[in-house]
């Protein structure tokens, strides 16, 4: 059974103008977060040992320009990594599951996270039982690159999951209910990917994503260097 791997990523696509997210369309918020993407997503998604996978990175048509712009000053990404307004979104999936896909592999990432290098590898080679929507990666870590400190974290259903699809079904509408977001993941039927031993996630905590704050305050953080970055050169 042939499978295509799409990671889906949202930029600033929920951003509008007078919404909870409208800052996301200021060229601030924009240059600042592309630079987090670059220093940490994209090294994530350059580096994956199997590279038989697209990304595509949503984006607010309304700041198309100052995403453009922004993006152009860095060096052209990789052919299988695009960014792409949002009205695009399903057109995209469609014309990357259009020939020789049996199985639809729908992976969610954060533009300021990264997945372990062999992830998708990892996906290419798992077989999940016929029945399985979602396989969901419980273990993990969080980054705090202010202070360079890293913490090992586990929870049942976080922001990092893969929904699987037969490609007809796919085409013909179906979704997943996830009552609670990324919490109710879990409540479909799922295989869990990762353990202790194998963490298959890394939160990036910086300056500006004061969701994930919460997590310094209780996460047991390692801040030995040689350990941090021995964990680092497994995601970036």
């Amino acid at each position: 059974m042939s499978k295509t791997i799409i990671v889906g990523i949202e930029f600033n696509s929920r951003s509008k103008p007078n919404n909870h997210w409208q800052v996301g369309l200021t060229q601030s918020w924009i240059e600042y977060r592309m630079s987090i993407f670059m220093k940490y997503t994209l090294q994530s998604l350059k580096k994956q040992t199997n590279q038989n996978f697209t990304a595509l990175i949503h984006y607010a048509e309304i700041s198309e320009n100052i995403v453009l712009q922004t993006l152009n000053r860095y060096e052209p990404l990789p052919s299988n990594i695009q960014f792409v307004p949002n009205y695009r979104r399903s057109m995209e999936i469609q014309e990357n599951i259009s020939f020789g896909c049996d199985d639809l592999y729908l992976v969610r990432l954060d533009c300021d996270d990264t997945y372990r290098k062999s992830f998708i590898q990892q996906l290419h080679d798992y077989t999940p039982q016929p029945d399985t929507c979602a396989l969901i990666n419980q273990a993990g870590y969080i980054y705090d690159s202010v202070n360079h400190r890293i913490a090992a974290v586990t929870t049942p259903s976080p922001p990092f999951y893969t929904w699987i699809f037969k490609r007809d079904e796919y085409l013909a509408g179906k979704y997943y209910p996830s009552p609670n977001g990324h919490g109710g993941v879990i409540m479909n039927k799922h295989e869990i990917l990762t353990t202790d031993r194998k963490r298959n996630y890394m939160i990036v905590v910086h300056e500006r994503n004061t969701a994930n704050q919460e997590w310094l305050s209780f996460a047991d953080f390692e801040s030995n260097p040689k350990k941090v970055n021995a964990v680092l050169k497994k995601f970036i």
